[in-house]
């Protein structure tokens, strides 16, 4: 057990890439009784078949979260030509990194959105004072205001609200 802890660099990388450590790892740390009397050499023969098989997981893995497959195919190679030490050797990627981009440009769009809804909003707002106002004059039924200005239906009911707020008489119409 003290090998591992000795080590200066104790990640799964350095652990998985030395079947000695490995071994060492699933006899001292992992609790179960058939891996207490694991050996290097039962390590060392099913590296081959344990790197077949992860390189099948790895490749459903990035294919689900959609990776290209270029890109899955270089990485899978690193496994099954070197070995699982490789599968960790990821160069030029952060995370935390990744994240704060997204999230950034999360805020971004969400930015774009809302003022492209609050300008959809705002021109529906003022079409529903411009049809409180013709009513008013014109004297004319709700659904011809709402027809002349080209209101969707749904806005009906804030052209009655208005209206009745500020005490305009009108009539619904057809």
């Amino acid at each position: 057990m003290a090998a591992i802890h000795k080590a200066k660099d104790n990640s799964l990388k350095l652990i998985l890439g030395d079947h000695e450590l490995f071994s060492e790892f699933l006899r001292d740390f992992i609790n179960i009784d058939v891996l207490k009397d694991v050996d290097p050499a039962d390590i060392e023969d099913i590296t081959e078949r344990l790197k077949k098989l992860i390189a099948d997981v790895v490749t459903v893995l990035l294919t689900k979260i959609n990776v290209q497959k270029e890109e899955i195919e270089d990485i899978v190679g690193k496994i099954e030509e070197r070995g699982i030490k490789e599968m960790f050797a990821i160069e030029n990627y952060d995370v935390q990194e990744t994240r704060r981009v997204a999230k950034n440009e999360g805020k971004i769009e969400g930015k774009i959105e809302g003022k492209i809804e609050g300008k959809i909003e705002g021109k529906i707002e003022g079409k529903i004072e411009a049809a409180v106002k013709i009513i008013e004059s014109l004297k004319i039924t709700v659904s011809e205001a709402m027809r002349v200005l080209e209101l969707p239906q749904k806005e009906q009911k804030k052209i009655v609200k208005e209206l009745e707020k500020r005490n305009i008489p009108y009539v619904i119409g057809q």
